[in-house]
């Protein structure tokens, strides 16, 4: 095991990747996306906390004021206490969903629109009990355990701070004004959970960091198995070969029936051959129609010959057209002349004007 984990150095490639989101794996801190919450919770309720503390207290005093002239049984409280639930929830509904949908949309940041199927089927690895006892002390185990431990000491000491900094307050709370209890306990509730969802968001960004490096270092791949990816997608050596030569016939077939289409074949004499077409109404230049040496370049002027196209010996020119044009492509510039004075050879042969 430890040998094969040695030998995994190499970083996962795109296919390996995407198999592993196939299978619902991703980086995820949990952390983070609490932390996104709990600020956003305290952004809503920060500016639209009195407000809905002011709707409920009018809710209540109306539906208390309204009921005052009748005498309050078991079924008229049990009444009034659903009236009052459902105006609770349908004025804190929005802010419900918005925090609803910050949570989604802070999974989503980290790591984009996952969805599998894969992820719901049962693993029955997991009720293995040596493999359930590899992953209590595992590595992720023992650093899920301290990042529990961090948050409750973190947790536990911003609160701690946050009573010991409104202490001399909360000393007053006998002098106060229900009013100024309940703004006292609201500004204390603000104060401690931003604070602490500061502190989450701080754990959050190194958790997300650790689970990074966890998602990386268990995609990693050993060179054999490089290799063996490389050849179920691309094949063997044997089989890339193989089309390799069927892609060159076929190309070679295609080139050798625009033969009859050329006006010229230039050779050298022998091991070269390349069939030149021009026609002034459409081409700006004369094309390459084929060329090719030794056996294609043969072919080539056996093609040519049975439909009675010039062949023409010029070794300088039949050298630098088959060094510098590929087939498809019209010639260069600086052997224009050379090719024109064949042209022109081959046109007085066939008695059409240059």
């Amino acid at each position: 095991m430890a040998a094969d984990e040695q030998e995994k150095t190499e970083k996962a490639t795109p296919k390996r990747r995407e198999e592993a989101r196939q299978k619902g794996q991703a980086v995820t801190s949990r952390e983070l996306s609490s932390a996104f919450m709990i600020l956003f919770s305290v952004l809503i309720f920060k500016n639209l906390g009195l407000d809905l503390m002011l709707e409920m207290r009018t809710g209540m005093a109306q539906a208390f004021s309204a009921s005052a002239a009748e005498a309050i049984t078991q079924a008229r409280f049990s009444h009034l206490m659903r009236e009052l639930m459902m105006k609770t929830l349908v004025m804190t509904l929005p802010v419900l969903f918005l925090t609803a949908f910050v949570g989604g949309f802070s999974v989503v940041v980290q790591h984009g629109v996952l969805f599998s199927t894969q992820a719901l089927m049962p693993d029955w690895s997991r009720i293995n009990p040596l493999s359930g006892f590899a992953r209590i002390f595992s590595m992720e185990s023992l650093m899920n355990a301290a990042k529990t431990l961090m948050k409750f000491l973190a947790i536990g000491g911003t609160a701690y701070f946050v009573m010991l900094e409104k202490l001399p307050a909360v000393l007053e709370l006998s002098r106060m004004s229900p009013g100024e209890i309940l703004n006292l306990s609201g500004e204390m509730i603000g104060s401690l959970v931003l604070r602490c969802g500061a502190v989450v968001a701080v754990i959050g960004v190194a958790d997300y960091a650790f689970q990074w490096w966890s998602f990386e270092k268990k995609l990693r791949m050993s060179k054999q198995e490089i290799k063996e990816e490389n050849k179920q997608t691309e094949g063997t050596p044997l089989i890339k070969s193989r089309i390799r030569n069927l892609q060159r016939e076929t190309a070679r077939k295609r080139m050798m029936a625009d033969v009859p289409n050329a006006d010229v074949v230039i050779t050298n004499p022998t091991r070269l051959a390349i069939a030149l077409s021009y026609k002034p109404a459409t081409m700006a230049a004369p094309k390459v129609l084929a060329k090719g040496s030794g056996y294609v370049a043969e072919k080539i002027r056996e093609v040519a010959r049975e439909h009675g196209i010039p062949v023409i010996e010029n070794k300088p020119v039949a050298r630098s057209l088959f060094k510098s044009v590929e087939v498809g492509q019209p010639i260069p510039s600086g052997i224009y002349r050379a090719v024109a004075e064949i042209l022109s050879y081959v046109y007085k042969l066939k008695g059409k004007r240059a």
